[in-house]
């Protein structure tokens, strides 16, 4: 007995030996004896373990980005803090004004790209797909982050390989000018997208929002529609405009195989045909020539060249800066079904980068709602589903001036339930399809041709160019 006791001991001292010569061997790989001591086992999670290493060499990583003077302060912001944060690594911001697409492709043919970079949802298909991003699924172990977004904000190339998401969410929403429907005595957009006006409601309101310079409206007798004093709507000319309402019409401008042009489907060609009949026969919008001569959306609004317009939620930011203005943000109208879409940049990794790891911390970084200020003044939107499921994180984001009671629904409930992305999103060589398909439909908008003549006459041109879509998961 006394000598299987003498054995047990030795056994238990041989594995505290073994376990403390682990412990400090795994301390070492860091080469930070505060990172060892206090860092996780391996029972923790591997996302802690990865964000608390730091490098054992000093990393220097490039960041380039868009965006107006608001989006560079915030960004130049969030690269100082993670710097401050991450003494191991050193992001380089660079901001870049004018034509961002002809940049990025300077630099790919010249192999000088950043680390991590703004991108097109163009641009990024087409690199992702030719190899050029990182493949954030096969770095899920470590970065579990990289999961926890809403499943619209990922772009994949292949089944189950996401090169991207979106950098922030944006949806295409209704605001409005409070005072003036106040006056019209017309009831405010619906927020709730459960009620969401039907175009039929949506026309009406608009006629009894337009005035011509006698402030007679459209259906009147003696209405001068070639001298309207107040629009009741304006909308834009691309997918912005277009993509929800085909959306909320079932139609798509490709089949469900993807791989032929549907754009002159009864459905599509409903859609846009209801556009034209906005300017042209209800004249309750303003033509594209005369939106060149307009100010932006937040200053229609305010100066009652207009009492609604189609936006996205990035528009939150004018809006508020913009005192003069009582606001209120809706829903768009439906056709068939609410819906709208997300129309936003990618933020990317580049495979070129020698430092994926960091990067990827950077990555998770700069678009933290804890990190950046983007998300409560109103211009950006989180990628991250508890920021539209969890009360407290809802809070930490809406709570403030940029964003009024009912972005609640007009916003998250909107996002959370009836966005999808773009129809453009997904397809595979977009760029060159849309380099067709905008002036094809200025003959809509310019009303030289009806919407079927016009989709109808497009399929020729845009048919060669269809090579099918990407996946959605």
């Amino acid at each position: 007995m006394l000598n299987l006791r003498k054995h047990r001991w030795l056994a238990v001292l041989m594995v505290l030996i073994l376990a403390g010569v682990t412990a400090c061997s795994s301390g070492n790989k860091g080469g930070n004896d505060a990172s060892s001591s206090s860092g996780p086992s391996s029972s923790e999670p591997a996302e802690e373990t990865a964000s608390e290493a730091p490098p054992a060499e000093h990393v220097d990583l490039t960041f380039m980005y868009w965006g107006s003077n608001d989006e560079k302060k915030a960004m130049e912001s969030m690269i100082e803090a993670f710097n401050k944060s991450h003494p191991k690594i050193t992001v380089k911001g660079e901001h870049v004004p004018g034509d961002y697409n002809t940049k990025m492709n300077t630099l790919m043919a010249a192999n000088q790209l950043p680390d991590v970079a703004y991108l097109g949802d163009g641009l990024t298909n087409k690199w992702g797909s030719e190899g050029k991003l990182l493949d954030f699924s096969q770095y899920y172990d470590q970065y579990p982050a990289l999961q926890n977004k809403l499943k619209a904000s990922y772009l994949y190339t292949e089944p189950g390989k996401a090169v991207a998401n979106f950098t922030a969410l944006e949806v295409m929403v209704l605001y409005y000018n409070k005072e003036i429907f106040e006056e019209s005595g017309v009831p405010v957009p619906p927020a709730e997208p459960a009620k969401a006006w039907t175009w039929d409601e949506f026309v009406t309101v608009a006629k009894q929002l337009t005035k011509d310079k006698n402030g007679k409206h459209p259906g009147e007798d003696g209405f001068d529609a070639k001298n309207i004093d107040q629009y009741g709507f304006s909308f834009g000319s691309d997918r912005g405009t277009y993509g929800p309402l085909l959306e909320s019409n079932g139609a798509n401008i490709l089949d469900e195989s993807g791989t032929k042009y549907a754009l002159n489907s009864p459905e599509s060609v409903d859609v846009f045909q209801k556009l034209q009949d906005l300017i042209y026969t209800h004249h309750v919008s303003p033509d594209l020539i005369q939106q060149q001569n307009m100010p932006d959306n937040h200053v229609r609004l305010q100066t009652r060249k207009v009492a609604m317009v189609l936006d996205g939620t990035w528009a939150l930011l004018d809006l508020t800066n913009n005192k003069k203005l009582k606001w209120g943000i809706g829903v768009l109208p439906k056709l068939k079904e609410p819906k709208t879409v997300i129309l936003a940049g990618t933020t990317v990794v580049f495979n070129s980068t020698k430092h994926p790891k960091e990067a990827l911390e950077f990555y998770l970084y700069h678009n933290n709602p804890e990190q950046v200020d983007l998300y409560r003044t109103g211009l950006w939107m989180p990628t991250e589903e508890k920021y539209y499921t969890e009360d407290e994180a809802i809070k930490s984001w809406t709570d403030n001036e940029a964003h009024p009671p009912e972005f609640l629904q007009a916003g998250i409930e909107y996002t959370k339930g009836y966005a999808v992305k773009s129809p453009s999103t997904q397809i595979k060589n977009w760029p060159e399809i849309n380099a067709k398909l905008a002036p094809g439909l200025d003959l809509i908008w310019t009303n030289k041709k009806s919407a079927q003549e016009a989709l109808d006459e497009l399929e020729s041109q845009i048919q060669p160019l269809v090579q099918g879509r990407y996946p959605n998961e």
